[in-house]
């Protein structure tokens, strides 16, 4: 599969008029070499150019987790020292043949600390966004990724089902929300969580991305919860809602709009639809029923080795959808110092139709 990707990737970079390519520790690295380095004061970079050859500069105490690379690559290992690290980078670049040819990098993953390095190492390079080749890479998914995420969904529903019983009054949202990291990893779910899961309780489920507190939780009280799993590097992102004890007025009438709109936007999408299309849906259904000032995000995003990449679903988006591209469809509902309603699910496009890969109820749950 690697080597199906680097073809992917040099065909891109040929189609792009890109001759050389710089990627830095992180997702990009991960996806096509399988190597999992992470961002520290040690640089990794993979250079590539065109025709398909690698070389891979990094800290000489990782030779043996280099050497796994699937693809091959020629090995630039660098000592402590800092001083020599461009001269390790020269000749990386000219084992390729890319000495004053213009590189080009990701314009959202690359660092300073590397770009730093590129710069001494060939100061009188061009430096280009190769921001279409990064976003056509990950836009829409392999089979290997998509089996991926599944397993990703799987674990998190697991995770959440066994959670639930833990929710009761007096629990605060930091202590759901512990629970609820214990249960992912006992599910299956690698050490790195692909975001801390979002546990919001009465007016604190009013905010979007509001980060667990100490309140407990009291009868009469909306919960929202937003969590995720992570199974060989693929993400799921997931949101349900709930009632403590009862449901509120006004919750009952506006978590039926949102299921509403979550239900619209699912319908809306197949190939060839425009994303903002799909926002419309979710967004006028909620304006009819009287709430779209209170809507105050997106409808989706792209799911992937991160919780956040393309395609993004939102009112200025024209991707057009195509099979393969895998993304959230989440609306939501926000009344400032009361609560919220959001319902996300994880959906595929695949050929004349959408597949929703996640099927837990959707409903507002009394807990």
């Amino acid at each position: 599969m690697s080597i199906q990707r680097l073809e992917r990737v040099c065909a891109l970079m040929r189609q792009n008029k890109v001759e050389a390519l710089a990627i830095n520790a992180g997702p990009d690295l991960k996806y096509l070499t399988g190597l999992d380095f992470h961002l520290s004061e040690r640089p990794a970079l993979l250079l590539l150019n065109a025709a398909g050859k690698a070389a891979f500069v990094f800290p000489e105490f990782e030779q043996d987790k280099a050497s796994l690379s699937a693809i091959p690559v020629d090995l630039f290992p660098y000592p402590e020292d800092a001083k020599v690290w461009p001269a390790v980078i020269y000749h990386a670049l000219a084992d390729l043949s890319l000495i004053k040819i213009p590189l080009a990098v990701s314009p959202v993953a690359m660092r300073f600390l590397e770009m730093d390095l590129l710069r001494q190492a060939v100061p009188e390079t061009e430096f280009i966004s190769g921001g279409n080749i990064f976003r056509d890479i990950y836009i829409r998914k392999d089979e290997q990724e998509i089996r991926a995420v599944r397993k990703a969904l799987e674990i998190a529903q697991t995770a959440l089902l066994e959670t639930l019983p833990f929710i009761q009054p007096g629990k605060t949202e930091k202590a759901i929300a512990n629970q609820l990291v214990i249960n992912l990893l006992n599910a299956g779910c690698e050490p790195e969580l692909p975001f801390s899961p979002i546990v919001a309780g009465g007016p604190n489920s009013a905010n979007p991305h509001a980060n667990p507190g100490d309140r407990p939780l009291q009868s009469g009280d909306i919960l929202i919860i937003d969590w995720g799993a992570r199974f060989e590097g693929y993400v799921s992102d997931l949101t349900r809602t709930f009632a403590i004890g009862n449901i509120p007025a006004p919750f009952d009438e506006i978590s039926s709009i949102v299921l509403s709109a979550n239900q619209a936007a699912r319908a809306r999408i197949k190939p060839g639809v425009v994303a903002r299309d799909v926002d419309a849906a979710a967004r006028d259904t909620i304006i009819d029923g009287g709430y779209g000032k209170q809507f105050l995000h997106r409808t989706g995003h792209g799911i992937g080795q991160l919780p956040h990449e393309e395609p993004y679903i939102s009112s200025v988006s024209t991707t057009v959808l195509q099979p393969g591209m895998l993304f959230t469809i989440e609306p939501g509902v926000y009344l400032t110092g009361i609560g919220g309603v959001r319902i996300e699910d994880n959906v595929l496009v695949t050929e004349g139709r959408v597949e929703t890969l996640s099927d837990l109820p959707r409903n507002l749950v009394i807990l």
